[in-house]
């Protein structure tokens, strides 16, 4: 089995990259995916840990897209020698996301909430800073009882929410293409829930994704065997994982949902 959906320090998982693919190699995995948010800063080290021991690590990456629904994702996934080349593109995607940290802590300031800009980077150690660096900070503070709280109770209240510009569809597609990559249509079942999977995903084959996100987490029996028809339909990759962030998601549990290894080797093929 494998998973081809995780994350790490580098973006807003619990575990380092090396203890990640620790975790894996320890539960017996093939294979498991590196798809931090905006960033291939963990790649590296799961790479050279994934050498020491009996796993392959996949290289990829998770870029948020404004389209339809809310929560639209691109997976990129790379060979070992060609990931390195997308690095150029999320300097501009790091300079909106440190804008909306700023934004946020301003609000949560006048909110009452005393928080700053230092203590949350403090919490990335060095990953890229987000919302769940914030619930540490504001769980740490006593505002919240646990990540779940620090969001539901204060982080997604309309008064300190600030949207996060996001990049197109078509340019994260394009980038990863252009890196040799391999473009993957993350969790489709919030296109679902929302009543917009059918037109959405002829849309994105045609902007050039080349797979789909068949298992996930959030994705029941229905769910799969109902995206696994149209990787079929529209000849997509079939990709899967937990989409697992550690600690900082409690719903998600490594190598759950379980994910056969020839998704592997089928994604490796292409690459």
């Amino acid at each position: 089995m494998v998973d081809l959906h995780a994350h790490t320090t580098a973006s807003d998982g619990s575990l380092s990259p090396a203890e990640l693919v620790r975790k894996a190699d320890s539960m017996g995995l093939t294979a498991i995916g590196i798809t931090d948010h905006d960033t291939i800063g963990g790649v590296s080290e799961a790479i050279e840990t994934g050498k020491t021991l009996n796993i392959e690590v996949v290289a990829g990456v998770e870029l948020g897209v404004d389209f339809r629904v809310k929560g639209t994702h691109i997976l990129g996934y790379f060979s070992h020698a060609n990931y390195i080349g997308i690095n150029s593109y999320f300097d501009w995607i790091l300079e909106k996301r440190h804008d909306r940290n700023r934004k946020m802590i301003e609000s949560l300031n006048k909110a009452g909430y005393h928080v700053t800009l230092d203590e949350m980077y403090e919490k990335a150690a060095g990953g890229t800073p987000g919302r769940p660096h914030l619930a540490k900070c504001l769980i740490e503070k006593g505002y919240a009882a646990d990540v779940n709280e620090a969001f539901e109770k204060i982080l997604l209240q309309k008064n300190i929410y600030v949207h996060r510009e996001k990049t197109t569809p078509e340019s994260a597609i394009s980038e990863i293409l252009s890196n040799k990559g391999i473009p993957v249509l993350a969790h489709p079942v919030y296109m679902d829930r929302a009543g917009l999977f059918e037109e959405s995903i002829k849309e994105l084959v045609d902007k050039g994704i080349r797979g789909i996100e068949v298992f996930h987490c959030d994705h029941n029996k229905t769910d799969s065997a109902k995206y696994m028809e149209a990787a079929r339909e529209y000849n997509l990759i079939v990709t899967g994982g937990s989409d697992f962030h550690g600690a900082n998601k409690d719903n998600a549990f490594l190598g759950k949902p379980e994910v056969e290894d020839r998704y592997f080797y089928s994604l490796m093929e292409l690459l």
